[in-house]
């Protein structure tokens, strides 16, 4: 098996020529694609709720409420060794498109949205992906959760104000196995559309 290095290089070429979730969202530049059939994997443990009802997102009625930068795409990218890592961003990363804000890690949905996110893996460690949505009514969804390396479609529908949480814990690979959310900025970006002009 080509070296890590490589396999990254081989499959940027796979981006450039299947397309996919390439909106330079990992500090790289580039992602590896998902296809379109691929389904999640079974999770080897149940995972617990990265949130509970208790930290609801303010109730808002119009998207003019909601702080932060408005965006169209959106990328969770995990790093799976911190900041004594790589830095590369791309072990676990989830990218999705719709219309949101983002403050700091923070992204809330800015209109009521169905959503398919796609996610890829670049990682010699593979990690079990949670997801949860918190309603702005203090609802959370039952958690979605997938491994990173399975190229999984997640369907995520969102109400306005509803915000996205998002956690990595790493189950194999010999890389550290505390699980990590998306608000720690050694271990997690929310990257913005890189695209707009």
């Amino acid at each position: 098996m080509p070296p890590l290095a490589a396999r990254s290089l081989i499959a940027v070429a796979a981006v450039a020529a299947i397309g996919g979730c390439t909106a330079r969202f990992v500090a790289t530049g580039r992602v590896r694609a998902t296809p379109a059939t691929a389904a999640p994997a079974a999770a080897p443990t149940p995972a617990p709720p990265i949130v509970t009802p208790t930290q609801p997102p303010p109730i808002v009625t119009s998207p003019v409420q909601i702080a932060g930068t408005p965006v169209v795409r959106v990328g969770i990218n995990f790093e799976d060794q911190g900041a004594g890592g790589d830095a590369d961003y791309n072990d676990a990363v989830m990218c999705f498109t719709g219309n949101f804000k983002v403050d700091g890690s923070t992204v809330i949905s800015t209109e009521a949205q169905d959503v398919v996110a796609t996610t890829s893996s670049i990682s010699d460690c593979h990690h079990q992906v949670t997801v949860q949505i918190v309603h702005p009514d203090g609802r959370a969804t039952s958690p979605i959760v997938f491994r990173s390396n399975a190229g999984a479609q997640v369907p995520m529908r969102f109400e306005l104000g509803s915000r996205l949480e998002v956690a990595m814990q790493s189950i194999t690979g010999g890389c550290s196995p505390v699980g990590r959310t998306m608000h720690e900025p050694a271990w997690a970006r929310v990257q913005l559309d890189a695209d707009r002009r």
